[in-house]
């Protein structure tokens, strides 16, 4: 999964479908109860925590609450309740609706220096921008929440922000401040007996060390929520299974993640909670995977044609890509290349435009949340954050689908050459393990500014992945492309790393393309030179592969 999607399949902590008895309790079921100020200020902090538990009861409780706050006419109460109702509308899909809400309780909050009111409207504001893709924005929010949060806070509410702080110190990389966040929470959720809460932080901190792959330690986690799930009598959740079985695949047991998934894919239709409905295609995602991975090729396809038809009749795009890049695999299992080749090829072209049509919606989104004067003034900063990377300064991929398209266009009507270079260095995950991730940082911003330096200066590079780059060389051909290549290759490679690495060396694999009658749309280029980036990794990294190479080798 190279895309961070998972965390209980949720950009923010509202998919989780189970509910203790407290949870599914109405606050306002007795209507003869009088409200005064401070009771009701007391009911709040329950109702702040329910749309997290259970969203459908936070509905009308909300409601009913609106209509408590308006009548005992106390404005900070007034204010407090309408933040809850713009959590839910958020929760709901109403994005930007409830975008606009909570920057406006935001800022009656800072003119009021009332601190609790500016804690929980940053921390909402902190899964406003982690709906839109923002992880720098979430992560500053989430950290001004925290510092805003008053020292008398209840358990659950600082466990709640405690566990927002952590999502977004992931999300931006920041992985070991993340798992001691996460550590934290988990300790209140031990301390006031909160199963919910216990399994959602093991779930995140099981994927985080996951991604990172750190199997002992993700092996040790999902003990730990198989013995929650015996000790509370409650059943894992699909969210919950599919990272157990994702990290047995990881830990080379595909056939216990078979196992693992088959509460969850074979119960009865009926029975499925709303939240495993929505969690299934990645469950049948992992499966195939598995039953692939286990030589099981026609069960694999059948459960890869019930996950494309789970996606498609639901409209999940992003998990049809998905489904896209496993067929790849799929038909590469089955010794069919040439069908592998296209399907990643079309993989690359539906996963470019899926991120196309995501930077739209966020840019919507911003300009329905931000007034016109605001946006006008703010405009040039998010050009700018939307198309540099924040490591290494480089432009990133926004940048280049823009740029390549570009130059396509001139370089097609002026019968010009174009030539592509992915990169990628070589053995980056055992720097990161062996040394640090923060070494792995530095590493990247070298590797970066020895790019800039070695491309001619009519060519542009960005990276585009953690630690994959791209190089585009106008009116180049394929054998002067390949000279520019050999030239990056070679000033990675003789740079003096031991500062930085010790013995360990840092080189790079490149895989290049060039404009051809088959190949002439940016997704086709970068699909072709990704595809020669893995010939180039197949034959013994620390080299540049081209068409020419793999044609010579095959014949």
């Amino acid at each position: 999964m190279s895309e961070k999607y998972h965390h209980s399949h949720s950009s923010d902590q509202d998919k989780s479908t189970f509910n203790l008895e407290f949870h599914t309790k109405s606050l306002l079921s007795d209507t003869s109860v009088v409200h005064t100020p401070a009771s009701f200020a007391n009911m709040l902090d329950t109702l702040e925590m329910m749309p997290y538990r259970n969203i459908n009861l936070s509905v009308s409780e909300v409601r009913k609450s609106l209509q408590i706050a308006k009548s005992l006419d106390v404005e900070d109460l007034i204010i407090r309740t309408q933040l809850i109702h713009a959590d839910i509308m958020g929760r709901q899909g109403k994005i930007a609706e409830g975008g606009r809400k909570i920057r406006k309780i935001n800022k009656w909050a800072l003119d009021h220096n009332h601190h609790y009111l500016l804690a929980r409207s940053h921390r909402l504001l902190a899964a406003f921008y982690r709906r839109i893709g923002d992880n720098e924005s979430a992560l500053e929010n989430a950290v001004i929440a925290f510092k805003y949060l008053p020292d008398d806070t209840s358990l659950p509410i600082r466990a709640d922000h405690l566990m927002t702080l952590a999502l977004t110190l992931d999300e931006v990389g920041a992985y070991e401040d993340s798992v001691h966040r996460f550590q934290e929470v988990l300790e209140i959720a031990t301390a006031t007996n909160d199963f919910q809460i216990s399994m959602f932080v093991l779930n995140n901190m099981a994927y985080t060390h996951y991604e990172r792959g750190n199997v002992p330690e993700t092996l040790e986690l999902i003990a730990q929520m198989r013995e929650l799930s015996v000790k509370y009598q409650v059943p894992l959740e699909a969210q919950q299974l599919d990272t157990i079985a994702v990290i047995e695949i990881q830990a080379g047991r595909p056939e216990e993640a078979e196992k693992t998934l088959q509460p969850m894919l074979y119960a009865p239709v009926g029975t499925r909670k709303l939240g495993e409905l929505a969690t299934l295609p990645e469950c049948l995602l992992t499966l195939a995977k598995a039953q692939r991975l286990q030589g099981k090729l026609e069960e694999s396809e059948k459960t890869l044609r019930e996950a494309a038809h789970v996606s498609e009749e639901h409209g999940l795009a992003r998990l049809s890509v998905k489904v896209r890049l496993e067929r790849s695999e799929w038909y590469a299992a089955s010794n069919r290349y040439q069908e592998a080749y296209e399907e990643h090829r079309l993989f690359f072209k539906e996963n470019e435009t899926l991120r196309s049509t995501q930077r739209e919606t966020r840019a919507r989104i911003l300009q329905i949340v931000y007034d016109a004067e605001e946006a006008k003034r703010d405009s040039e900063y998010f050009k700018e954050m939307a198309l540099r990377d924040p490591l290494t300064g480089l432009h990133n991929r926004r940048f280049m689908d823009v740029h390549m398209n570009k130059l396509l266009e001139r370089c097609i009507l002026l019968d010009q050459p174009l030539t592509v270079a992915m990169i990628d260095l070589d053995f980056f995950k055992l720097i990161n393990d062996t040394l640090s991730h923060e070494i792995g940082d530095i590493v990247l911003v070298h590797v970066a500014k020895i790019l800039s330096l070695t491309i001619p200066s009519t060519a542009a590079v960005a990276r585009i992945g953690g630690e994959e780059f791209v190089a585009v060389f106008p009116e180049t051909d394929l054998k002067q492309g390949r000279v520019y290549a050999n030239m990056l290759c070679e000033a990675i490679r003789s740079a003096d790393w031991s500062p930085i690495t010790g013995s360990l060396p840092v080189t790079a694999s490149i895989g290049i393309s060039t404009i051809t009658d088959q190949a002439q749309s940016s997704s086709e280029l970068l699909a072709l030179a990704d595809y020669h980036l893995y010939e180039a990794k197949k034959a013994g990294r620390n080299q540049v592969i081209c068409g020419e190479d793999v044609l010579r080798n095959n014949e």
